[in-house]
């Protein structure tokens, strides 16, 4: 019964956080915007705690397995071989393939900035606008909640959840294509463009994962994606030129 329980309750705190989503909250009981909106940032924050950082720890120490969030389970050990391990070459060409990828974007995004086009924030993963920083003062609270997401969800999406459906279906690919579809629901706040964009960065999360056998590489590129998502392209717009709302002059 325990895993059954374990995998209903993976299912409702997806739900819950698609109910919950990234929408923006009127919090009309607080009236200064700025105040509203770190307690917007906070909210945020304390429930992607919630919705997957505590359920992959109480889960994973229910089943006994707290060790696997520093060890590949062996339960992925034949689809991490298919996959081959992470040499260091084929990390510096996919770190360098990425960083190329990034540094055109961010530098196609100044240019169009430099050039005017002061509402440019250039390709995004789907609607993400109400998580995008307003002005300088947000940037330190979009970097906290960048760095929340990938340190919270990779847990959940890459291990626990995977985990679990794996045990159930006896299938590593299984176990990993649904947590990589339930991955890109969970983001359907973002639109249909989100939550297909989404989808594919778990696939390529997954990967980095099982080619490096450790859940800190997934983690730490998840951050990376969205820190240059949050805050360098909102910052190399403009968003830390303009001063906080009630910011002296």
């Amino acid at each position: 019964m325990l895993l059954p329980a374990l995998l209903l309750a993976a299912v409702f705190s997806i739900l819950w956080r698609v109910m919950r989503g990234g929408r923006p909250s009127r919090r009309p009981w607080i009236a200064d915007e700025k105040q509203r909106r770190r307690a917007q940032y906070r909210g945020w924050v304390r429930r992607a705690v919630a919705a997957f950082l505590l359920p992959s720890i109480v889960g994973l120490a229910l089943l006994g397995r707290l060790p696997a969030l520093v060890t590949l389970p062996p339960e992925f050990a034949g689809l991490a071989a298919l996959i081959g391990p992470l040499q260091l070459s084929d990390a510096l060409l996919f770190g360098a393939g990425l960083a190329g990828g990034v540094l055109g974007a961010l530098a196609g995004t100044w240019w169009a900035w430099r050039r005017g086009k002061r509402g440019v924030r250039g390709p995004m993963l789907g609607d993400v606008g109400a998580l995008l920083p307003r002005h300088r003062g947000e940037l330190p609270l979009a970097a906290a909640l960048a760095i929340t997401a990938g340190v919270v969800e990779e847990p959940f999406f890459r291990l626990l959840l995977p985990l679990l459906l794996t045990i159930v279906t006896g299938s590593a690919e299984v176990g990993f294509a649904l947590a990589a579809l339930l991955f890109g629901a969970a983001h359907r706040y973002q639109g249909w463009a989100g939550m297909a964009g989404t989808t594919v960065m778990a696939l390529l999360f997954t990967a980095l994962y099982l080619a490096s056998g450790r859940l800190w590489v997934a983690i730490a590129f998840h951050a990376i994606i969205n820190l240059m998502g949050l805050v360098v392209r909102p910052a190399l717009t403009g968003a830390w030129r303009r001063p906080s709302p009630d910011a002296s002059s």
